[in-house]
């Protein structure tokens, strides 16, 4: 079942999936949050008989041909590494008119809530950045670049194990550009100065994003930060 909610802004969902909706092969739990292109859902794979996170592409969003397009690629680029440090895809499927991907449910910590609540010292740092960047170096040979490495993007399990989240701005270098010169992609904070410029960005951009969080996580505070964005760029 899902639950009909009243909503002005056209580039959110119409339909909120409630408790016990069957979408596919899987059952919906809760809601575990929502992003820029949609939400996210703990979910009962009865195929497999596993918890997993579905995440869905906004109704609203799903007509626009880029939008559907970057949601795939998301799938795709990000279920052809197999790393420990990258979250797992295990299916992209359209069902009932609901796009979505499957993916592995890691029960944890985003960095930024760790950040937030003062819960990383050097050592954890340390741990956390080397296993970043163990999954970055495996994205980056397979000419993937993130662009989008925050902290809100990294989850940590209750094994300290790392897990970099949410390719959905994702470039393949083999890929047909999908945005347009002087678009800016990204999370302005973490944003490479090439990116906020909306200039072509590579592998490189993730690691100024990372230099970022990992400053954030050693002293609290972003390294620039400012009263606006173009104040910020």
């Amino acid at each position: 079942m899902s639950e009909d909610i009243e909503n002005d802004d056209p580039t959110r969902p119409v339909v909120i999936l409630g408790p016990e909706a069957e979408i596919s092969h899987y059952r919906i739990i809760r809601k575990l949050g929502a992003g820029g292109m949609g939400d996210v859902y703990l979910a009962h794979d009865h195929s497999l008989n596993r918890q997993i996170a579905l995440k869905f592409l906004s109704p609203n969003l799903s007509v626009d041909t880029v939008f559907r397009e970057r949601f795939f690629r998301e799938a795709r680029l990000a279920g052809g590494i197999n790393h420990p440090n990258i979250i797992t895809v295990y299916e992209v499927a359209e069902s009932d008119g609901w796009i979505f991907i499957a993916l592995e449910y890691v029960e944890g910590s985003s960095i930024r809530e760790m950040i937030d609540k003062h819960e990383i010292d050097i050592d954890l740092c340390l741990d956390i950045m080397m296993q970043i960047c163990d999954g970055l170096i495996s994205a980056h040979k397979s000419k993937l670049t993130h662009r989008d490495i925050k902290p809100a993007n990294i989850i940590i399990d209750p094994s300290r194990r790392v897990r970099i989240l949410d390719f959905g701005l994702a470039k393949s270098e083999q890929d047909i550009q999908l945005t347009k010169v002087g678009m800016t992609i990204g999370t302005v904070s973490y944003m490479s100065p090439e990116t906020g410029q909306g200039q072509e960005s590579d592998h490189r951009g993730d690691l100024f994003s990372l230099g970022v969080v990992f400053y954030e996580m050693l002293t609290g505070r972003l390294p620039f930060k400012a009263a606006n964005i173009p104040a910020t760029l």
